[in-house]
């Protein structure tokens, strides 16, 4: 362990102490009736938040009459923004530790929400921000996972409940993000995640498809991903672009503030059919973007948050995945077809490089022509 975190741990533990919560049992946290909630679960990545609306689903309905806030990172503030289970959305941005003016207008502002319960939600870490946020709160009853496991001594002297935490990912992410609170009674039937772009952005959508002139049947593909080792190389999502054109398909381009690489590799692979039968889509919000999504009758992508998206929606979807294992990541919906590279070929940058270079363009040309929407409405799918 280094110095600052020992100091880090020692502080935590002594700030858990002087913000000790009443203790509850997995009963009468059930038999809690609060009129407000709030979660807290402000990790950035995309995907892990889509994992975990289902979660949000298993509190609304073991509390129905309650009023559900969550705590979120700004990236996934649109990814919830108009979740069915949520009444409201507080977003986080880290930074605010280094701007007192704004963390203490947002420390006020979850303070005047009144929360009677809040729940801290973990993934695959134990975030000692969102124990913060929790605790600050005010709320009478904090419930979360265990820090313990995670190297952290500040679960067992601030929560009311500690909630089982396995660090490392061994099920479905769906799953792993409802065990802990499974554990104690909170469960859904329904494990499908959600995600609903709201009225307006389907309205900026429908305006960029006019734009873009775009019509029915479209196909979409998004050829960056958050993780290097999880992107397909770009010339081989032009040759399958190539051949999308070729069949008689319009191509929309979907892309990221972090996808500029493989997007410029794909523009300079596809030449002259950018701006012709293929489309790049402007810079748009999640929400857009997930509109977008929706009127394509088929999407190609590499195993990153979008993939989620896509999965959500319910898009037919082609994922490419290399070093991540589908049966934990992938999206857990019949439209969603996995890809996965059964080979790596050595490389220096690393274990987890290697493996996508060796998904051919023939294997993913037939599984991408095969699986759209028009597809499975000729056969009665």
């Amino acid at each position: 362990m280094t110095r600052s975190r020992s100091i880090k741990g020692v502080l935590t533990r002594w700030t858990a102490r002087a913000c000790r919560r009443p203790p509850l049992t997995p009963e009468q946290l059930l038999k809690l009736e609060p009129s407000r909630i709030l979660v807290v679960r402000q990790h950035n990545q995309m995907g892990d938040m889509i994992c975990a609306t289902p979660a949000l689903r298993a509190l609304r309905e073991a509390y129905p009459a309650a009023e559900l806030a969550l705590v979120t990172a700004p990236v996934n503030f649109e990814v919830v923004r108009h979740n069915p289970h949520l009444n409201r959305v507080f977003p986080f941005d880290r930074r605010m530790w280094r701007a007192p003016g704004r963390l203490i207008r947002f420390i006020r502002e979850i303070r005047s929400y009144r929360a009677e319960l809040a729940f801290v939600l973990s993934s695959v870490s134990f975030s000692v921000t969102s124990a913060a946020i929790a605790l600050l709160s005010g709320a009478r009853y904090v419930v979360g996972g265990q820090s313990a496991p995670f190297g952290w001594d500040l679960s067992r002297h601030a929560f009311s409940l500690e909630l089982p935490s396995v660090p490392e990912l061994d099920r479905h992410a769906v799953q792993h993000s409802l065990a802990p609170l499974a554990a104690v009674g909170i469960t859904t039937g329904d494990q499908e995640p959600v995600v609903v772009p709201a009225p307006a952005e389907v309205e900026q959508a429908s305006r960029i498809l006019a734009e873009l002139d775009l019509k029915p049947g479209f196909w979409a593909l998004h050829p960056g991903a958050g993780k290097a080792q999880n992107v397909w190389p770009a010339l081989r999502f032009a040759e399958v672009v190539r051949r999308a054109v070729a069949a008689g398909h319009q191509v929309l381009i979907l892309h990221g503030p972090a996808d500029a690489s493989a997007l410029n590799g794909l523009v300079a692979g596809l030449g002259e059919l950018v701006g012709a039968a293929v489309r790049i889509a402007p810079a748009c919000s999640i929400g857009v973007g997930a509109a977008l999504l929706q009127e394509a009758d088929r999407f190609l992508c590499n195993d990153t948050g979008v993939m989620h998206l896509a999965g959500a929606l319910k898009v037919p979807t082609i994922a490419l995945f290399g070093p991540t294992d589908p049966a934990l990541w992938k999206p857990p919906a019949a439209e969603v077809i996995a890809l996965v590279s059964s080979s790596r070929t050595p490389d220096s940058r690393g274990p987890e490089f290697g493996w996508l270079e060796n998904i051919s363009v023939d294997e993913v040309w037939l599984s991408w022509s095969r699986h759209g929407r028009s597809q499975n409405a000729t056969h009665g799918g």
